[in-house]
């Protein structure tokens, strides 16, 4: 069963309704009116934001849209809590400098807002160059920092040196000093302390003092000619040691946080992924330049090496069991990985992975392809020429692959599971279906679109998102045990014509 729901905000223009207005006419703005690509799901809802309003939209699959009131703040960018009850978004507010003058001049600044239940809980204000944060494990504290990889918008003077702590139950924020340009951030899973990772230096926080105070700082290098460039970071289960690779380099740093020592394991080449399993204690690693994988123990840091035919660069982690594979390579090779005792099964793709996803069984996995060559004559040739998808079958004693000829190149894959039923949800670029197979017993369909999709995600009660192409805003929502589909579009005019922010 298949319905619509069709939610427009009247904007009044005159004679002249918005939504008869060509898409990419002159009367349409710049830049997009909602950011497809970047949707937040949350208890209550799925959250949209709308760049050229800078606004925040809250919908839901019975069709109801709900305008967040920032109270004239300019969205930026928005992330959940751990447990989705809440999101903590990064605007911009404007105000005059002097409250009991007139006001010739606004001045902006920028702030952490709370959202929770589509209503502003409270704002904080922070350094204007922060751009992300992270949350530790209880959803109580959170960090903000710059984050150089993610899209900047620098002006004046920006001091890199500190990050913001911030209480999401009191709203207190307190800045502590780190080191230079603070660039990611990790919580031990007690909630008592934070691992600041900047370039050639690590600092650690104590949480439990009031202010956060600076327990050590870490140098990763006693030259100062030299620079250490961090890539990866991971901390061990008990939460004492931190764990890092840097760029162009075979060490791994092990970081003792109740010590103060520091460790320095060799490892055979520069790791390209790192992943720490807590159930079995290891840590899992490998490398673009060596057919290798490695796992490292936490009591000596000893190193069991595991040879492959080809080298891995991307690692897909579960409960279970770890997957490896080469994206952005002509390498073709899968291996499942047995954390444990070590055990390696390989599998051969048709072609090289775009993307592999574990589904939420972990007895199989979704690999999405792209096109290798030009074609020819039979099976393989058609498989050469034409994006596909690949399963892969991840049951103890199995190593079977199954190949598929998409349509389009697959952009994105999401599974829904019953204690009968495992079914696969794939999207196609320019494709208006989502093909839906379930991986138990290989019975597919097709369910219709009302437009090529964008992107899909997974709301937290288990139906999912589908976002699509559409000027003024389309998603549908589908709840995988009966097939239903609920269209809401129209969203995006809210604050078409009159956006937040200065005028």
């Amino acid at each position: 069963m298949r319905t619509t729901t069709l939610v427009l905000a009247l904007v009044a223009l005159g004679a002249c309704r918005p939504w008869s207005l060509h898409p990419w006419g002159a009367d349409f703005p710049g830049e997009p009116l909602w950011n497809a690509e970047r949707l937040v799901p949350a208890l209550d809802g799925l959250y949209v934001e709308l760049p050229h309003a800078g606004r925040l939209v809250r919908v839901d699959r019975l069709g109801d849209m709900r305008s967040i009131d920032l109270e004239g703040r300019v969205l930026e960018s928005l992330t959940p809590t751990p447990d989705a009850s809440a999101l903590v978004a990064f605007t911009t507010e404007a105000f005059c400098p002097e409250e009991d003058a007139p006001c010739e001049d606004l001045e902006t600044r920028k702030e952490l807002a709370l959202v929770r239940d589509a209503a502003l809980v409270n704002a904080v204000e922070v350094d204007p160059h922060f751009n992300a944060v992270a949350f530790s494990p209880s959803g109580q504290r959170a960090i903000a920092y710059l984050d150089v990889n993610a899209e900047l918008s620098l002006e004046g003077v920006i001091n890199l040196t500190a990050v913001a702590v911030l209480d999401l139950e009191t709203a207190e924020v307190e800045d502590v000093q780190v080191g230079f340009a603070a660039e990611q951030v990790l919580f031990t899973p007690d909630d008592t302390r934070a691992v600041v990772l900047s370039r050639s230096e690590v600092a650690v926080l104590d949480l439990t003092t009031s202010p956060p105070s600076t327990d050590v700082v870490f140098p990763l290098t006693l030259d100062p000619d030299q620079t250490v460039e961090p890539v990866g970071i991971d901390l061990t289960p008990d939460g004492r040691y931190a764990l890092i690779s840097v760029r162009q380099s075979s060490d791994l740093y092990v970081l003792d946080l109740d010590l103060h020592a520091v460790n320095i394991v060799s490892l055979a080449a520069n790791p390209s992924a790192m992943v720490v399993d807590d159930l079995v204690d290891r840590t899992v690693l490998v490398f673009d330049s060596e057919p290798r994988v490695d796992l490292l123990e936490h009591d000596f840091f000893e190193v069991d090496s595991r040879v492959l035919d080809e080298p891995m660069n991307r690692i897909v982690h579960g409960e279970n069991l770890s997957v490896l594979y080469s994206q952005g390579t002509s390498y073709k090779d899968v291996y499942r990985l047995d954390i444990a005792t070590g055990d390696l099964v390989e599998y051969r793709l048709e072609n090289p992975a775009i993307e592999l996803v574990l589904a939420p069984t972990e007895d199989y996995a979704v690999a999405l392809t792209r096109a290798e060559g030009a074609g020819g004559v039979g099976v393989s040739g058609l498989y050469d020429s034409a994006p596909g998808m690949e399963i892969l079958d991840l049951r103890p004693g199995a190593d079977d692959t199954y190949p598929y000829l998409l349509e389009s190149t697959g952009v994105g894959v999401a599974f829904a599971s019953t204690e009968t039923t495992l079914h696969a949800l794939v999207l196609q670029e320019g494709v208006d279906y989502l093909y839906q197979l379930d991986l138990y017993t290989g019975e597919d369909e097709e369910i219709e679109l009302a437009a090529p999709p964008r992107s899909i995600g997974t709301m937290p009660d288990g139906s999912f998102f589908i976002a699509q192409e559409g000027a003024f805003g389309r998603i549908s929502f589908l709840d995988p045990s009966t097939g239903d589909l609920e269209v809401v579009e129209g969203f995006a005019l809210d604050g078409w014509l009159d956006p937040e922010g200065v005028q």
